[in-house]
């Protein structure tokens, strides 16, 4: 029998140089047409790792028009009857609430840092608990148990209930309700006032994303009904981060305007160079300052148009007879009418050389006390004389960023004739501001017994002489 041609030798010698050498796959040519084969050469079967494609999909609930899916009546029904009923008490509403709201959104590790300072300054206790994930519950426990069991063995975010002995007086604990009250509106504030500007600094991506998570949180709070008795207050506390959101950038900006062109050339014209107070709190991004002849000029016209011409003594030297430091709040701010941009206009046509002048309106203050977490601020009063309405001049543009209720720390000097400008600015609160005293709990530990002898008076010299290397004898000696 005759064997037939051997044409496959070819293509069998391709195949075998194409073919990989870790060895997971070979490739047959039969003609031409090629075959893979998934089997491995070393007779193991290589396993392929599923991907969902709903993991990639799915929100982190944090975009600017994510909506919760909607609720099925079972679903709603368990909310109303079994977790969030009216006789549950507070404590336990919200704390499944924090935690499930966590298990329902996709946090990011910084969102999870600022929602869990958020919860600390409200007494919720929020720090990391190692070894307590699912791999340390045994396996009869997770199959007997439901995902609120779970959830509830390993959430981090707890309301503190121990005794007298098992009491940490950093979180609130329900058994001392005493100095604690349930404030949505409070601890906004003060989250998004005090402590987010100071954790967040420069980063403005940083603060928007904490006021984000707070707000979110918020909503979700009203939508499921978790407390109705404070619905009102979560409203406002979603008020007040929205007026975050518009009120921080703008004292941004104001802090680099400020104290204004007006107010800059007054300091120019009459503060002396070697004036101490104000030269720390200058502002890096201010313009050169005007000179004299443009400052006389500035100053007139605003004068003149806001205040008359005949309002201020044309033939007394001006000079300052006080400089203070105080903290105002403005009650009033008064924009430049049709009329007096008008003025501006007229005036500006006959400058030549000079920048345009500024219309200008102004601000009426008060000066008031911040209570904040310095030992100081309890005992900080108002001079007698101080203590009354005034007012500033201050540039339109300026003035569109204010918010009636802004508190503003700036040095004021006051002339000879009873005009009051503004030297420099220190420091600019929201409307909302608040200081929550557990601010001050953040990183308070315990009192502890300490066997160390108390100080004494030979303490500083007996350290002295063993850095000098004199041997420390009896002082009487």
């Amino acid at each position: 029998m005759a064997s037939p041609p051997d044409s496959s030798s070819a293509p069998t010698e391709d195949a075998q140089r194409g073919a990989p050498v870790d060895g997971n796959s070979q490739t047959i040519d039969i003609g031409n047409v090629k075959v893979e084969d998934d089997k491995p050469m070393d007779g193991k079967k290589k396993k392929s790792k599923k991907r969902s494609g709903g993991a990639k999909k799915r929100g982190t609930g944090f975009e600017e028009f994510y909506c919760d899916a909607p609720m099925t009546p079972a679903e709603y029904n368990e909310e109303k009857d079994v977790i969030y009923p009216q006789h549950r008490p507070f404590v336990d509403r919200i704390e499944e609430c924090i935690q499930r709201f966590r298990a329902r959104r996709r946090i990011s590790s910084e969102r999870e840092a600022l929602f869990s300072r958020y919860l600390l300054l409200g007494g919720i206790d929020a720090s990391v608990r190692q070894f307590q994930g699912t791999r340390n519950i045994g396996e009869d426990v997770l199959e007997d148990a439901t995902k609120s069991d779970v959830r509830e063995m390993t959430a981090d975010d707890v309301v503190q209930r121990g005794g007298d002995g098992n009491r940490n007086p950093r979180y609130f604990n329900p058994n001392f309700p005493e100095h604690w009250d349930v404030d949505f509106t409070g601890v906004a504030a003060g989250f998004v006032s005090e402590h987010l500007p100071k954790v967040a600094g420069a980063k403005t991506a940083d603060f928007f994303m904490g006021v984000d998570v707070v707000l979110n949180f918020l909503k979700y709070v009203d939508r499921h009904d978790v407390c109705p008795e404070y619905a009102d207050d979560v409203k406002k506390a979603q008020k007040v981060c929205l007026r975050a959101l518009e009120e921080m950038p703008a004292i941004t900006e104001m802090l680099r305007l400020l104290p204004g062109h007006f107010n800059t050339a007054l300091r120019v014209l009459h503060a002396k160079k070697e004036d101490a107070g104000s030269a720390e709190f200058d502002n890096y991004f201010e313009e050169p300052l005007p000179d004299t002849k443009h400052a006389k000029v500035s100053h007139a016209a605003t004068l003149s148009i806001l205040m008359g011409p005949n309002r201020f003594p044309t033939d007394t030297q001006w000079s300052i007879t006080d400089t203070s430091e105080l903290t105002f709040e403005v009650l009033a701010i008064d924009f430049p009418s049709d009329a007096t941009r008008a003025k501006y206009k007229a005036i500006n046509q006959h400058l030549t050389g000079y920048p345009d002048i500024q219309p200008c309106g102004t601000i009426t203050v008060r000066p008031v006390v911040i209570r904040d977490g310095w030992d100081n601020s309890m005992t900080a009063t108002i001079p007698p004389e101080a203590d009354k309405e005034s007012q500033f001049v201050l540039e339109e543009d300026i003035l569109r960023l204010m918010t009636e209720g802004m508190k503003l720390t700036m040095g004021v000097c006051r002339l000879n004739v009873g005009l009051q400008f503004i030297k420099y600015i220190r420091e600019i609160r929201p409307s909302f501001y608040v200081f929550v005293p557990q601010e001050l709990m953040f990183y308070y530990k315990d009192p502890v017994p300490n066997d160390r002898p108390a100080p004494c008076v030979h303490d500083c010299e007996d350290e002295g002489n063993v850095l000098a290397g004199i041997p420390i004898g009896d002082p009487d000696d």
